[in-house]
């Protein structure tokens, strides 16, 4: 039998989407004072960072990379194909409103989020791919995110690239190669045998992240919602949009099952927490709402995806039993 910390861990990861919103709640009752824990947010991440590469190794990356095709439309959806919708979509829809603008496109151009590797798992998909995918769009979000950045929105935003950079490599890119090599180190075995100690302060973590850019962001976020319900709209589309690319670039490749669920969440799903610290970070505070309004769209998305995969095999199971 689990150890009962490693239980806990595992029915709070299957009940992610409720502590979520609730860590959003509290965000938005604690408001601006929570700015006070700012600086611990880069750490926070850059743990549960680290906890996630644990799972993977540097040699499983080479064994996705002797078939990368699956791996390779992954990352080239989110860094190409999603950009260019998100800057077309916000033009039309706030021209002049280049801060607004430079919300969307950093939304686009954040790299896959954690939380796809659980809701892979949880829909019986490619777990190995996901967590290879998350784990090299992770490496390579520092240059990726400022290539976007510089191509979409260079020209109406004064961004400090060499800064935003430095703050990916400590959230992502080293916590992310530490992980990778304790694996190899220990081939493979300290993930297991400490997710018991490791996995609850990831969760909590993950939580406090949320809470805290909430908060930092929920002044701005209730003025603009009032102002601009396309907002949501757009935020809402842009994260359907996701998941629906990443299904069907993955059924026009001829992906078997299991990838096919693999790039729909990786798509679909992105790293709105760092996306958020970023914002609030490096840009105007209405470039975080986008992100912010994403955040809360995706879980619940992500939810009904699962049902959507897990239905077949509830049906079949059923037919079964009559």
């Amino acid at each position: 039998m689990r150890p009962a910390s490693e239980r806990l861990y595992l029915y709070l990861n299957s009940r992610m989407i409720y502590f979520m919103l609730f860590a959003m709640a509290c965000g938005c009752v604690g408001g601006e004072a929570l700015g006070a824990w700012r600086g611990a947010v880069p750490w926070m991440f850059g743990y549960m960072t680290f906890v996630t590469a644990l799972k993977t190794s540097w040699k499983d990356l080479g064994t996705i990379f002797r078939k990368p095709l699956p791996l390779v439309s992954i990352v080239i959806l989110q860094h190409l194909l999603m950009p260019v919708i998100a800057s077309i979509l916000s033009h039309l829809l706030f021209p002049g409103q280049d801060k607004l603008i430079l919300g969307y496109i950093l939304m686009a151009a954040l790299p896959i989020g954690i939380t796809a590797v659980i809701w892979t798992g949880l829909a019986k998909g490619d777990v190995a791919l996901s967590l290879t995918a998350a784990t090299v769009d992770t490496l390579l979000s520092p240059l990726m995110v400022s290539a976007v950045l510089l191509i979409f929105a260079g020209q109406q935003a004064d961004i400090d690239y060499s800064s935003m950079m430095r703050g990916l490599a400590f959230m992502t890119v080293i916590p992310s190669i530490l992980g990778l090599t304790i694996n190899d180190l220990s081939r493979g075995s300290f993930y297991g045998r400490n997710i018991r100690y490791l996995g609850i302060p990831s969760f909590v973590s993950m939580c406090a992240v949320i809470t805290i850019n909430v908060g930092m962001a929920q002044k701005s976020a209730a003025e603009m919602f009032t102002k601009g319900p396309l907002i949501v709209l757009l935020s809402f589309g842009m994260t359907l949009i996701g998941f629906l690319t990443g299904y069907l670039l993955a059924r026009l490749f001829g992906f078997r099952e299991g990838a096919i669920t693999s790039s729909t969440y990786c798509a679909g799903i992105r790293n709105t927490s760092v996306g958020l610290v970023i914002a609030i970070g490096h840009f105007p505070v209405e470039a975080s709402i986008p992100v912010l309004v994403a955040m809360m769209f995706q879980q619940p998305i992500a939810a009904i995806v699962q049902r959507l995969f897990n239905r077949p095999a509830t049906i079949a199971q059923n037919e079964l039993q009559a």
